[in-house]
């Protein structure tokens, strides 16, 4: 079976990004990542506020925060408060991703929600790959239906979209990506 070029970039792509996650995923489920873990990593975040680097490093530091105002509110009243809910979904949220994109099942909705985790971390402050995990996500989405040629998807997602053609209107068009002109 030959496959075009998008999908073996599309391939390459979802396993270097699934194993990242997959990986990260897997070492918070071992090693007992939980609430308290989160609530330290979303309170360095807020260390990194406006007001927070004003107080503590004056007013030169306090120009550029790499957390906004409005989102250290999201940190503070709600992930904080909800931490071992966030933990849960943390580090299953990675592992599933992962596994969804190594295994190509249900690869544009993995990438899709691998995208919402990596600009969430984004935006409380640690930059680290999550750029560079973002740009490939987006490069699997945009890929389309040629990510589905190799993995699970190829098995099923054709039949799924024609029992539900709601997933061919509007955004779940991108998530659920089905090239009806020729074979997947």
């Amino acid at each position: 079976m030959k496959h075009s070029i998008k999908s073996i970039i599309g391939l390459i792509l979802r396993l270097y990004v699934g194993y990242d996650f997959l990986t990260s995923g897997w070492e918070k489920i071992i090693s007992g990542f939980n609430g308290t873990a989160v609530t330290g990593f979303l309170k360095g975040g807020l260390a990194q506020t406006h007001g927070a680097l004003l107080a503590s490093k004056g007013a030169a530091a306090a120009a550029h925060p790499n957390v906004s105002d409005v989102w250290a509110w999201f940190i503070s009243n709600v992930f904080i408060p909800s931490s071992p809910l966030v933990a849960c979904f943390v580090k299953f949220g990675e592992f599933f991703v992962g596994l969804g994109l190594i295994l190509g099942c249900f690869s544009a909705l993995a990438a899709f929600f691998g995208i919402i985790m990596n600009f969430s971390y984004l935006l409380s402050g640690t930059v680290s790959v999550n750029p560079q995990l973002i740009i490939f996500q987006l490069i699997i989405l945009l890929i389309g239906a040629a990510i589905y040629t190799i993995g699970v998807d190829q098995f099923f997602m054709g039949k799924l979209v024609a029992k539900y053609p709601v997933l061919q209107k509007g955004f779940f068009k991108v998530l659920f990506p089905v090239d009806n002109n020729s074979e997947v």
